[in-house]
């Protein structure tokens, strides 16, 4: 079972199961460039662009709409590239799921007999995620300047650099200078590393992976992998970015504050659930629909839920204090005197948000047990993940509400009639943060 976990953690792809890579190795000849271009497709996308034909033929259709894709220059003059030999092969990935790979050999025209400057753009799939590498290097022809380095740091995308995943490289295009002689140049590329938690958070997914890829899915294997759901659940939800400890200070500081938890931990479940479900089903019936798109959009939608829900707070809080009223004294923040008709849509507006935005290791989750026949254990898993995500929200809340009420004390106590205001402001400005990162990742 150890061989069978190490073996599927390698298989898992590392760029994240939405990607879409792409690698572009130059070589400069004295008559002609060549270009290596491999387009390494992750688990979704790649179940997202079934095979048209013979894999021999559905590469030589990848490989012209790339090559249509790439733009060349030298000395001003475009390069007229044409497709000398193409490849399509398929791998094993996460969940029982497979990944793709696409090599395309490309050829063009160039004589180097003076120094000549050369510009090259790669613009295809350019609305996907992932790591986006160009290498350049001469053959009996010294680069006298060049943008991009010699090597790959991927090994040609057969191994990401562990250290690099969180910020993958991103280049598209390239400027070489040529000269006639020998030798190559290039430089270095460096990326910020990888934090611990996303790297212990990756491995359990991984293993996650494997037991849903399991060849035989026994009780013991189920239950521990519904168990590594409701951990990365709890670890999504604790990750930055996503709105939870808001959340949480809100529900911290309300009364009646189990009916209140109980409400957002089922609503947070429920939408969570049903939004894996729905993109699920989605990605399986529609070759072009883009899941990081999807995903951001939900996300501008997520800030902005939490957003009206922080208006809302801030205007009860100061038509209370308007009118005299201690609304950190027992009625919670900003909803006393039993006002009560409108604070149910809230807490059930706040789980919605919580839960709004799918998390794509359960939508792989989901996908791999639907491909093997085990939709109902895959619809478990998700549900588990949702539950996960109301643990860490419910935790947050407890662990709030005691915090608060050990330094409200003393002097801080004269602060108790503004909790609410402040709550309420923090609420608000958190959730047009999240709506405005969101946006600015789909421009």
């Amino acid at each position: 079972m150890i061989a069978m976990l190490v073996a599927a953690a390698l298989a898992a792809h590392p760029l994240g199961n939405f990607s879409v890579n792409h690698y572009d190795g130059l070589t400069i000849h004295p008559d002609r460039i060549e270009d290596t271009a491999i387009v390494d497709s992750a688990e979704i996308p790649t179940l997202q662009q079934p095979l048209n034909g013979s894999p021999a033929a559905h590469a030589q259709n990848a490989c012209a709409q790339l090559r249509d894709a790439i733009h060349a220059q030298a000395d001003g003059q475009p390069l007229a590239w044409r497709v000398a030999q193409a490849s399509f092969a398929y791998r094993p990935g996460a969940a029982g799921l497979r990944t793709s790979r696409l090599t395309c050999h490309l050829v063009a025209p160039l004589q180097v007999d003076q120094p000549l400057a050369i510009a090259f753009a790669n613009t295809h799939r350019s609305d996907t995620v992932g790591w986006r590498e160009i290498t350049a290097k001469g053959h009996d022809v010294r680069l006298s300047a060049s943008s991009v380095p010699s090597r790959s740091m991927s090994g040609e995308l057969r191994g990401y650099p562990t250290d690099l995943l969180s910020s993958p490289l991103d280049v598209r295009q390239a400027r070489i200078t040529a000269t006639p002689g020998n030798g190559g140049s290039g430089t270095g590329v460096t990326v910020p590393g990888v934090d611990v938690v996303t790297h212990y958070t990756a491995f359990l997914a991984d293993r996650l992976n494997t037991l849903i890829g399991a060849d035989r899915l026994t009780v013991p294997l189920g239950l521990l992998a519904l168990l590594l759901s409701l951990v990365l659940g709890a670890v999504h939800a604790a990750m930055p970015g996503h709105g939870k400890t808001v959340m949480a200070a809100y529900l911290a500081g309300r009364t009646g504050r189990l009916r209140d938890a109980a409400t957002v931990a089922a609503t947070v479940t429920a939408t969570h659930t049903v939004g894996v479900l729905a993109l699920g089903v989605l990605v399986t019936v529609s070759t072009s629909l883009a899941g990081p798109a999807v995903l951001g959009w939900l996300g501008v939608a997520s800030g902005l839920i939490i957003a009206a829900i922080g208006a809302g707070l801030l205007r009860s809080a100061l038509r209370h204090r308007h009118h005299g009223d201690a609304p950190g004294h027992g009625h919670g923040y900003g909803h006393g005197h039993g006002h009560g008709h409108g604070h149910g849509a809230g807490v059930v507006a706040l789980g919605v948000a919580g839960g709004l935005v799918p998390s794509p290791s359960a939508l792989v989750v989901l996908l791999g047990a639907m491909a093997l026949g085990r939709t109902a254990f895959g619809v478990l898993t998700v549900v588990c993940y949702g539950l996960g995500m109301t643990l860490t929200l419910l935790g947050a809340a407890l662990a709030l509400r005691k915090l608060g009420d050990r330094t409200l004390s003393g002097r801080l106590q004269r602060l108790r009639p503004y909790s609410a205001t402040m709550t309420a402001t923090l609420v608000l400005l958190v959730g047009a943060g999240l709506a405005l990162r969101a946006a600015a990742a789909l421009v």
